[in-house]
């Protein structure tokens, strides 16, 4: 199936390989251990930031993103990084990185986490002093991804507000900040749940929906484009360019 997505992105690539628009890329846990699905190696990460830079991409953060997006002013070849759940290899693996080559990213973390050990992957969350060290670099953004990380479709209104609430207020308790971004837990969402994240006051919302960032899409219900062990280097450069748009296109017709 890689092979045969590989020779689809190639081919497409031949007619757009240049990015109209903006790419949001998703990673999760940057490790070595590669057992866990969602999870990149340190030096395939390191890679593929340097092909962003080596190839002239403008990595902008996602809160301009959306200011961009409200002001009707996108920008094409753009591309915005975020990370999901809030995994310690993302402060040890990745922010030294990002460092290194001045790229700003968001970390979605999942609050009731913070601090502790995942129980199936054993990985360990982020500590509320890495979350203030990364924030306080000025390149890191910490929004909130909810309290435990629930199927939000699953809920009840109440419930999936008091999800994003809590998970809102105990980002801006532990940075003093106002959090304005948010993640939607496995990509799940409803126009229920769009709704309750505009009454949380976000001001702009990722999903799991892969596609081009364009100044047609709706604010709370942003595309990504998901990074993990399974992509190649070949289906990377197609997510930062105009060639994902148009194999979600073609998926879509195959349907």
């Amino acid at each position: 199936m890689s092979i045969l997505k590989d020779a689809l992105f190639l081919a497409l690539g031949a007619l757009w390989s240049d990015l109209r628009g903006t790419s949001i890329l998703m990673y999760h846990s940057i490790e070595e251990r590669l057992d866990h699905f969602s999870s990149v190696a340190p030096a395939v990460f390191e890679m593929q930031m340097g092909y962003l830079a080596s190839h002239g991409y403008r990595v902008i953060s996602l809160g301009e993103l959306a200011s961009r997006l409200q002001g009707k002013s996108l920008l094409n070849r753009c591309v915005v990084l975020t990370f999901d759940d809030g995994f310690r290899n993302n402060y040890t693996h990745a922010f030294p990185v990002l460092k290194r080559f001045r790229f700003p990213a968001t970390i979605f973390v999942v609050t009731g986490r913070i601090g502790q050990r995942d129980k199936e992957s054993g990985l360990q969350y982020l500590r509320e002093n890495e979350l203030r060290e990364m924030e306080a670099s000025g390149l890191i953004d910490i929004e909130p991804h909810t309290e435990t990380h629930p199927k939000l479709s699953a809920l009840s209104k109440e419930e999936a507000l008091q999800e994003m609430k809590k998970s809102k207020e105990a980002v801006e308790r532990i940075l003093v900040k106002q959090t304005r971004l948010f993640a939607y837990p496995y990509g799940n969402y409803t126009d229920e749940t769009v709704r309750v994240a505009e009454e949380c006051g976000f001001k702009a919302a990722v999903t799991v929906r892969e596609g081009i960032v364009t100044s047609r899409e709706k604010f709370l219900e942003l595309p990504r484009n998901s990074v993990d062990r399974s992509t190649t280097f070949v289906q990377f450069k197609g997510k930062v360019s105009s060639v994902i748009g148009r194999y979600e296109a073609l998926k879509r017709l195959w349907r």
